[in-house]
């Protein structure tokens, strides 16, 4: 039976995960895609489509196209150039988004710069440049493809975008339902693994807590010596058997740890409720448990708490 503290902590579980997962599917991972959909699709186009994109998006940085007609013998060996302030810039394109730009392809390009007296060198890709060639790029500019995305989206066409932008929100619904189902089972699995309390409501806090010391009765219960052999839980199994059979008792249970919950019958005698106490004396670990003492149903006597022994 699922209790009202196991349903809230699994849905606190599943709402505070589910959110922050949702929250950074929406805002990162969404346009992660959109990104990645659109790198793929400049790579799907043919060469000189994709160095016209770049070059017209270098053009925000002021370079001006020089030559965009590369020797076509050279393919995408080939560099194209480009002005700004009156001076020659290189230009390197390479597709492909699994692309890698070494430091080998650096040294390529630096050595090209020298020798047509350019002022300098730029090394674009769709992939990616590795550390190495950053480390020692000698003046060259390199643009791999989360560089080079933000720059040539806004010159894509608008259907384009369109349909990268639905294709990435499609993919993020799917992942973002998984997400909150993945969510809802860690949630319970989190409430499976907190403690469940016994009792339906927690222990009244009592202004004063009287401590009882029985008084000699009559032999109803005897008294053996203290008993060690039980841990400590079958000592609590045992105290509810024992104190549960004892006259104007109906029944003994746990309410926590520490607390006794008894059950009276109308007709008990404080006599009798005090060889409750003879119980606990049994068990060094446990002879200091409160005891909270539940009047019968439909009497009018309030519930009472008491403690046998002191720590």
């Amino acid at each position: 039976m699922l209790t009202a503290s196991f349903v809230t902590i699994a849905l606190v579980v599943a709402l505070v995960v589910g959110g922050a997962l949702t929250a950074w599917l929406w805002t990162a991972y969404c346009k992660r895609l959109v990104a990645a959909g659109g790198l793929r699709a400049l790579a799907a186009m043919r060469w000189r489509e994709f160095s016209r994109f770049v070059i017209e998006a270098l053009q925000a940085q002021g370079f001006e196209a020089s030559r965009i007609e590369p020797d076509a013998q050279r393919g995408q060996q080939a560099d194209l150039l480009l002005n700004r302030d009156d001076q020659t810039w290189l230009l390197s394109c390479k597709q492909g988004v699994n692309y890698r730009i070494t430091a080998g392809m650096v040294d390529e390009i630096a050595r090209a710069v020298r020798g047509s007296n350019a002022k300098g060198g730029i090394l674009a890709t769709l992939g990616r440049v590795e550390p190495e060639a950053r480390k020692h790029n000698q003046g060259i500019e390199l643009l791999d493809g989360s560089t080079l995305w933000p720059l040539i989206d806004p010159l894509l066409p608008p259907s384009l975008h369109r349909d990268l932008v639905a294709q990435a929100r499609a993919h993020t619904l799917r992942i973002t339902v998984l997400a909150w189902i993945g969510a809802l089972v860690l949630g319970v699995a989190v409430a499976m693994l907190v403690p469940a309390t016994v009792g339906q409501t927690p222990d009244p806090a009592p202004t004063a807590t009287p401590v009882v010391t029985p008084a000699p009765i009559a032999a109803t219960v005897a008294e053996p010596a203290p008993e060690t052999a039980l841990d400590e839980d079958g000592q609590r199994l045992r105290i509810e058997r024992d104190t549960s059979i004892l006259p104007g008792i109906e029944h003994a249970s746990w309410a926590t740890r520490s607390t006794l919950l008894v059950q009276l019958l109308p007709d008990a005698t404080e006599g009798q409720i005090d060889a409750i106490c003879t119980v606990l004396e049994r068990s060094e670990a446990l002879r200091a448990s409160r005891v909270q003492l539940q009047p019968a149903a439909g009497s009018d006597k309030p519930v009472r708490f008491m403690q046998c022994r002191t720590f």
